[in-house]
């Protein structure tokens, strides 16, 4: 109720200053909490940026005016943000299809993406089995993408890619482990646009020479929430609860209603197999975390 309550101010504060410049700091602020953890926690739950809300908003309230005042393109552009005519008529047309000046014209049709509004639901009920880990530093080997839009889609094509083509077992082989070992995931620079890169991969035994076409992630000293769970192999079958879920649960339902809140940093997904047919593997997802002030 509390994070519902804060993340509702929010949505007020950046409604209060759409035609003003705004920082996402004082978003987060707002939300008494901290950009990263404010950026994460957003996009997370809602599916989209901060960034991406607020110029949606923008260009929303735009296409309004431009349809039912005659106030000129030029001053609508800058009351939103744009510093431009040129730039704002890019970004107009992006969203809505049509040029600000097309969209004067009756019988035109223009996007609106509405305010959040939020709802209560009940939620819980199932445990969460989680713990606090301070994790030492280390460096991390392996194959890096980046994440554009959909993790667990963008991320799933991705292992599925370097298992056929003989990646996965070429990083095993660097670190001197079995050909079939599973892999850590590793998500890193989370960006304000939502874009961030992921690495699979395993800990980089120092002194081992690592080929040109593999990245190195260097893994702070840090404290971790660490949950687990449980999947098998094929996917049709399923034990626990798969990885997509424990993520989506950690952002809805454990962000929430903790005294924590994320940091910067990497997050890990850790594998291993647990039987000797490799049809299931048990996993933990790695946050890491502070306690909120």
């Amino acid at each position: 109720m509390e994070t519902l309550e804060l993340l509702r101010k929010a949505i007020d504060y950046v409604e209060d200053h759409l035609q003003e410049t705004i920082e996402i700091e004082d978003i987060a602020r707002t939300a008494m909490s901290s950009k990263y953890h404010f950026q994460r926690l957003f996009h997370a739950l809602m599916g989209f940026t901060v960034t991406e809300y607020i110029r949606n908003r923008r260009l929303t309230l735009a296409a309004e005016e431009l349809a039912g005042t005659d106030r000129k393109v030029i001053d609508i552009a800058l009351a939103y943000g744009y510093e431009s005519p040129e730039a704002f008529a890019k970004a107009f047309q992006r969203m809505h299809g049509v040029t600000p000046l097309a969209a004067r014209r009756m019988n035109v049709p223009l996007k609106a993406f509405p305010r959040i509004s939020f709802q209560i639901q009940i939620k819980g009920g199932t445990e969460m089995n989680y713990r606090l880990v301070e994790e030492k530093a280390s460096t991390a080997v392996g194959k890096a993408v980046v994440i554009k839009k959909d993790p667990f889609t963008e991320v799933a094509a991705f292992v599925e890619e370097i298992w056929k083509d003989g990646t996965h077992d070429r990083i095993n082989e660097t670190v001197n482990r079995p050909a079939g070992s599973l892999l850590n995931g590793y998500f890193f620079d989370f960006a304000e646009d939502g874009t961030r890169h992921y690495l699979m991969g395993t800990e980089l035994p120092e002194g081992t020479e690592v080929p040109a076409d593999f990245t190195t992630l260097q893994v702070p000293q840090q404290a971790y929430a660490v949950f687990e769970g449980r999947e098998t192999f094929p996917e049709d079958v399923e034990i626990g609860l798969g990885i997509q879920e424990v993520w989506k649960r950690i952002y809805s339902e454990w962000f929430p209603s903790s005294q924590f809140e994320q940091v910067e940093g990497p997050s890990m997904e850790k594998y291993r197999w647990v039987n000797e047919q490799q049809s299931e593997a048990a996993f933990e997802v790695w946050i890491p975390v502070t306690r909120k002030a």
